[in-house]
Parts: structure tokens; sequence; C-alpha cells
């Protein structure tokens, strides 16, 4: 188990109070967290949910749930399905009567468990309310197991320079938003219209996309490159004319249509792609 775990269910106040983050723990003996719990206020779950626009359709994991408002929030008021998972079995404990409560328990379910053992492959949206810290280190996990277009919402704290897609005050607490992108870095063969064929050279750090196109030994410049989750628009600034490629990215393709003639459009990636963040989140 994570030292780390026993962080979980934390707040701005969390961090006057977290004073052993360094401490020793053992896999042997499972630690009670080492701060108090303090919950997100309830305009702020609300603002939460509404910035991640989350459905029915959804499925929801809330990372340090605390008393489980969240996840039991989701469900009431928008039918979502949703998991909490908390290291302290007081929370879970509570967050379970509270869901039975609310008539809610046939859509969630808490786990006393460890947020970094935990497989989030199924989660369309995530929630969080922790350590910054513990934002940074989480970060690998959720490019690894998030699908493209993903949710993450976290009250407090971001995610180092990891930056947001959107930042806004809710109440008094600052509330931070992500869209997971698909990894678009990289080289690419494009198959365009026309029987045109470039070679794309993609760098992504993140949700930002930048690169050059080649074709019959001439590089371009590309005057637009943007991705939200798996969608993808590429301007590429051919002295021939201006080729923009409207599509989506699945794993090593991408495809789609140009914006003006909607002629299909393909791609194929040349070898690995890149990290999506940083070397140390690969």
């Amino acid at each position: 188990m994570s030292c780390f775990a026993s962080f979980q269910s934390t707040s701005l106040l969390a961090v006057a109070l977290a004073t052993s983050i360094a401490a020793p723990c053992t896999a042997q003996e499972p630690r009670s967290p080492d701060v108090h719990f303090v919950p997100t206020p309830h305009e702020v779950v609300s603002a939460m949910l509404e910035v991640a626009q989350v459905q029915k359709s959804d499925v929801l994991y809330d990372l340090g749930s605390g008393d489980g408002r969240i996840v039991i929030a989701a469900a009431k008021k928008h039918g979502t399905r949703g998991t909490g998972i908390d290291l302290d079995p007081a929370r879970i404990k509570e967050s379970r009567t509270a869901a039975r409560k609310a008539g809610v328990a046939d859509k969630v379910e808490f786990r006393q468990a460890d947020l970094f053992e935990t497989d989030l492959r199924k989660a369309s949206v995530v929630t969080l309310y922790l350590l910054p810290t513990l934002n940074v280190k989480l970060r690998p996990k959720l490019y690894q197991e998030l699908r493209p277009g993903s949710r993450i919402v976290s009250h407090a704290f971001d995610m180092g320079d990891w930056k947001p897609d959107s930042t806004f005050m809710a109440s008094t607490s600052a509330v931070f938003y992500w869209v997971m992108p698909a990894n678009a870095g990289g080289e690419w063969l494009v198959a365009a219209p026309g029987g045109k064929e470039y070679t794309l050279r993609l760098r992504q750090k993140f949700q930002n996309l930048e690169g050059t196109a080649e074709r019959n030994g001439t590089t371009m410049q590309l005057s637009m490159a943007r991705i939200k989750g798996d969608k993808v628009t590429l301007e590429i600034a051919d002295p021939d004319g201006k080729v923009r490629l409207v599509g989506r990215v699945e794993g090593g393709t991408m495809s789609g249509s140009t914006r003006s003639s909607r002629s299909k459009w393909s791609a194929q990636r040349i070898g690995s792609a890149p990290p999506l963040g940083t070397e140390e989140d690969a």
C-alpha cells in the first residue's frame, strides 16, 4: 500500500496539518489518514459536476471520497454510477449509510482502498480533493488508464505544470478542470485529399500541440494544431493552398475530413508515441 494513500480525503486545511508526508510506513501495517477530513462544500460539489457535464451514462470515480457526497450527489441528481475510494474505514461506513439514506445505494459503491492501486479504466469522470503533491504523483496513472475525452475535476489544487483547460471559483474555492487528451505526438504519414501525402511531426505536451508537415522535401509549419479529447484539428500552411484537417485520434491512427471540401483524410503513426506529458510521467 502506498505511503501517500494516507493523505486521501484532504483539503486546504490539510496543507497545514500534513506534517508527516515523508514519514516511513510499512506495507504490513495500513495507516489511518494523517489529516483531519474537511468536506467539499455542497455548492462546490455542484459546480464540479456541472463543469464536467456529468450525465447518466458516465462512470464517476472520486479519489479521496470522504463522506461520499460527490458520488452521492452525481447519482441523485444525474443518475450517474459512481465509486468512492478512501483509506479511512470510518468515512467508508459513513458514505454507505449516506447512500442508503439518499436512495442511491444501487448506483454507487465505496471502497476502502489505496487510490494509487485502484483501476480507473472504467471511469469517464474523476474528481479529486487531494494535496498538490498527490495530484502530480497521480498524473501518470491518469494518462495510462483514462480514455481520451475523460474529464478530471479537482477542488482547490492543480496538477503542477499540467495546466487545466479551465479554472474558476465556486464560492470561495478554486476548481480546476481538464479533458484527457489523446496522444497525438510523434511522426505520422498523412494521406490527404488530392493525392497529397505529408510526413507530419507533432510535438505534444499535455493538451498543447504543435509541429510541422513535409511534402516533396518542403517543410511547412502548422498554422494550427489543436487537440481536445480525441478530437484533433490540424492546419498545414501548404504553398499550394492551406489544408485544414479535422478528425479523431484512435491509437496509432487519425482520420477525418477537410474543413472545406469534407474530403476524407487518414494518417498512420510511424514508430511509437512519445510521452503525453513529461519523461517523468511516462
